[in-house]
């Protein structure tokens, strides 16, 4: 694949933003900030990898299978990590309880590590 028929730039702008939240002090309004930009990021995340498994003949749709698929072609290493990462998406996105949104602010820089490895693995393609 050439890099330059598949543009990240949309996610690697993402992921710099959700890593300028993280290194900021932890306000309330400060986590809520990264957990909404966990948010879409994770989102750019799954639809990147969908479009490098439709440039290479595969065609999927929904977030999970995706992630599956991209783990058997090696662009991520643990497609239950991301799962988790997906569940915890849905969380944010359906429910506000202070309490969750703690949990998954705290889970927020170990995302941020899978992440940074799934755009080191894009980058090598």
């Amino acid at each position: 694949m050439i890099l330059s028929d598949l543009i990240i730039t949309p996610l690697i702008k993402a992921r710099e933003s959700l890593g300028l939240a993280l290194t900021a002090p932890k306000t309330d309004l400060n986590r809520d900030a990264s957990i909404q930009r966990f948010e879409f990021t994770i989102e750019l995340a799954w639809k990147t990898m969908r479009r490098i498994l439709k440039y290479k003949g595969i065609l999927i749709n929904n977030p999970r299978d995706t992630i599956r698929e991209a783990a058997k072609e090696g662009l991520v290493q643990d497609p239950k990590t991301w799962f988790f990462f997906l569940e915890n998406r849905n969380l944010t996105s359906h429910i506000y309880n202070e309490e969750i949104a703690e949990k998954i602010y705290s889970t927020l820089p170990a995302f941020k590590i899978i992440l940074d490895a799934f755009i080191d693995n894009i980058l090598k393609l």
